[in-house]
């Protein structure tokens, strides 16, 4: 990648995680090490989180949880409430439940009202679950009931015995009808189904993605944003670090770095500028 890069101008981070060791359970805290060289992908609590967002300039930041039953992970909802209060009109917060647990619903539904959560993180092929399944379902009516927005990993995964029958993009869209009235967004742009991601958008007005993990995959990234070009939907791409796996401001710079690659089709600077810039959280978020 060049090493022209415009220089960063405080952004929103749509993507970032807060989390204390115990919280993560084995299997993340292992792969991190085995992926990464850090367990569970980096330090996460809320002193370190708070550290590297002021070193990256990030002026606000989506705090999501993540639970995750059969892999023993669990994030609970009022540890996000507790950050989300210290950096009220900063911060949204994206909590989680687990659909295959008994009471999910009314546990999104107990944690909405108590601790002002924005959206619901949910992940078919880390979880286990089948996108159409009641339990699924459940969920899904809590959240438009409540009106938060649904966030999903509907991607790859790095886990050995995670579901990837569960996470091809397509499977939402059954759920963007159904909801039409709720907001959804794709963590990871639906990576390495962009395609089937972009395809998702253009049929759904509903459906949104993030970026986040994609900036040190050049290849992907150049051809994500390409379909996103051509299917129109960029104005529906909003941009994500994943810390702590990758440092916002080293991820905002990769990103911007990807209109600098040498293409006979180029990826237009204002186009990835628009995204890292100009991506307020009313976009998804309601009022």
């Amino acid at each position: 990648m060049s090493e022209q890069v415009v220089p960063l101008r405080p952004f929103v981070d749509w993507h970032t995680h807060i989390f204390k060791p115990e919280h993560c359970g084995p299997v993340w805290t292992d792969r991190g090490t085995e992926l990464v060289g850090r367990p569970a992908f980096g330090e996460a609590d809320l002193a370190e989180h708070s550290r590297v967002m002021a070193e990256a300039g990030v002026e606000r930041f989506a705090l999501i949880g993540l639970q995750i039953a059969r892999m023993g992970m669990f994030v609970p909802n009022d540890y996000l409430g507790e950050y989300l209060q210290a950096n009220k009109g900063r911060a949204i917060a994206v909590g989680s439940v687990d659909p295959t647990q008994p009471g999910a619903a009314a546990a999104l539904r107990q944690a909405i009202r108590e601790f002002g959560l924005h959206g619901v993180k949910l992940s078919p092929p880390y979880q286990g679950f089948h996108p159409h399944c009641d339990e699924a379902y459940e969920v899904y009516r809590v959240a438009a009931e409540e009106g938060i927005f649904l966030m999903f990993h509907q991607a790859s995964v790095f886990a050995p015995d995670g579901f990837l029958e569960f996470a091809y993009p397509s499977m939402l869209d059954k759920v963007a009808r159904e909801f039409r009235d709720t907001n959804i967004l794709l963590a990871h742009f639906g990576k390495p189904w962009m395609n089937e991601t972009v395809e998702l958008m253009m049929k759904n007005r509903n459906v949104f993605a993030d970026v986040s993990t994609m900036p040190v995959k050049a290849w992907q990234m150049y051809n994500g944003l390409r379909l996103a070009i051509e299917g129109h939907v960029t104005d529906r791409l909003v941009f994500g670090s994943d810390f702590p796996s990758f440092h916002p401001g080293d991820a905002a710079r990769d990103f911007l770095a990807i209109a600098d690659l040498a293409m006979p089709l180029p990826i237009p600077r204002e186009v990835v500028e628009d995204i890292l810039y100009n991506r307020p959280f009313d976009l998804i978020v309601s009022s």
